[in-house]
């Protein structure tokens, strides 16, 4: 393979040009990746994408090496020491050195190749734009799109495949469960991986309501982007999605007001009301359908109280309390409170600590409290599941990480702009109270933020259109 070095400006670096069907290969390659990451019992394919990618990534990375000396690539430098940082606490710091390895050489393994894949993913959009402008955009957000897609397959095959399409049976691969069986998603995987694509859609129409003339054939993708993920989260009965999304949604709003400011017309106040309606009568339907936002508040009362009501302990096996209302807890509720209490504490007992990504909250409790249950596994938030496991520098250089690429965003052009920007929000978002912090959902958020910190580098540092 060779690079084209182009005639430079005065005072340019010079550029370097990554053959076209190199980035194509890229793009397609995270379309496939973003499609299966998700689907359970085709490892095959994730980690082949993972490869590929990584290897093509550390081809542009090579080519680009010179802008890692920018300060712009300092998130990027931050992750590296990360993996520095994880192998010195296996090496010394390990609680339980059997099961830190096997997910060193699982989940740190998929985590290295997804950020030399998104590396060079990056760097290939950044400085070869112009170029791809015409593909690279409806390449990536098809691949974001792909998740919600697969899902409203698989629903519409289960609830209508015989009557509509005549099918005698629906293969197993291809339904939707409510419950663990062998193809299950998990209903937190749904929020990870589509939760972000309603969220940059958003942006995309933050963006595109800003322009003198709409482009409608846009708005209508984006808009009914945000339909089919607000669908897959009642479909799923998702709670931490409709949380989440109505937060986007009041970002969205307040952005909106600064940005457009006087430039309001009846057909943009229209459209956002479409979109306020629609949310909110899914928002609504979501709500009826669960009985445990109206007992927050008294089953919060109950949860905080540790040391009285201890079934939090247990994972069930002992039962739950009853709240003032005379009704037992919400299961979701009393534990996702009592446990984010309990692993807080335990984060401050255990600064360095557990070295498990997957599972350090449930030993870290057994070991104070030895009658309690050994099938506790996470403390219902990704952000505390990764500070228990990584410790207090290990959670340091993530956060740190995510909230410097964030700030970088704001040097680029809509659609990355909103890509790196909407999407790192969603993701600071969903690791609050999702327990996210597993065998699927690390990679991914090391990916987007090296992703968007890489999109910052670029040669001449102009904006990327």
């Amino acid at each position: 393979m060779t690079h084209k070095i182009i005639s430079k400006p005065p005072g340019f670096i010079h550029s370097i040009q990554i053959p076209v069907g190199i980035i194509f290969l890229q793009c397609l390659t995270f379309v496939v990746l973003y499609s299966v990451w998700i689907l359970p019992e085709i490892a095959a394919w994730r980690n082949t994408s993972l490869v590929i990618g990584a290897i093509l990534g550390l081809y542009v990375t090579y080519q680009y090496r010179f802008l890692l000396l920018n300060k712009q690539a300092l998130p990027i430098w931050l992750i590296g020491i990360l993996f520095i940082w994880a192998s010195f606490h296996l090496l010394f710091l390990s609680q339980n050195p059997a099961v830190q390895l096997i997910e060193f050489k699982g989940i740190w393994k998929r985590a290295f190749l997804a950020v030399f894949f998104a590396l060079g993913l990056g760097l290939s959009i950044a400085n070869n734009a112009e170029r791809i402008k015409k593909w690279s955009w409806p390449l990536i957000y098809l691949g974001l799109l792909m998740p919600t897609l697969i899902y409203l397959l698989k629903w519409t095959l289960t609830h209508y495949g015989q009557s509509i399409f005549g099918l005698e049976s629906v293969p197993l691969f291809l339904k939707v469960y409510p419950g663990s069986q062998l193809f299950y998603v998990p209903k937190t995987d749904y929020v990870v991986f589509c939760l972000p694509t309603l969220a940059v859609a958003l942006g995309q129409i933050l963006t595109l309501l800003q322009e003198k003339r709409i482009k409608w054939a846009q708005l209508c993708i984006y808009g009914a982007s945000i339909a089919a993920v607000s669908f897959v989260f009642y479909g799923q009965n998702v709670k931490n999605g409709f949380v989440y999304e109505a937060i986007l949604f009041i970002l969205f709003f307040l952005m909106m007001v600064v940005v457009i400011k006087k430039h309001w017309t009846p057909i943009k106040v229209g459209i956002i009301a479409l979109i306020l309606i629609g949310v909110g009568f899914v928002g609504y339907k979501h709500i009826q359908q669960n009985d445990s936002w109206t007992s927050f508040a008294a089953d919060y009362k109950i949860a905080v109280q540790l040391d009285r009501y201890q079934e939090w302990k247990f994972n069930g096996e002992k039962g739950y309390p009853l709240n003032e209302l005379g009704k037992t807890v919400s299961i979701t509720n009393y534990e996702r409170i009592a446990w984010g209490l309990v692993g807080m504490s335990l984060f401050q007992e255990n600064l360095m600590g557990y070295g498990l990504i997957e599972n350090s909250f449930g030993p870290l409790v057994n070991q104070k409290w030895p009658e309690s249950s050994v099938h506790l596994t996470h403390a219902h938030s990704g952000w505390l599941d990764l500070a228990l496991g990584l410790g207090l520098p290990g959670i340091a250089l993530v956060l740190i990480a995510l909230i410097l690429a964030l700030q970088l965003t704001g040097d680029l052009t809509a659609p990355w702009k909103n890509l790196g920007r909407w999407v790192l929000l969603s993701t600071l978002l969903l690791w609050c109270t999702t327990e996210v912090s597993n065998n699927g959902n690390f990679d991914p958020l090391l990916f987007w933020i090296v992703l968007t910190a890489s999109l910052a580098l670029r040669v001449n540092h102009r904006p990327i259109q």
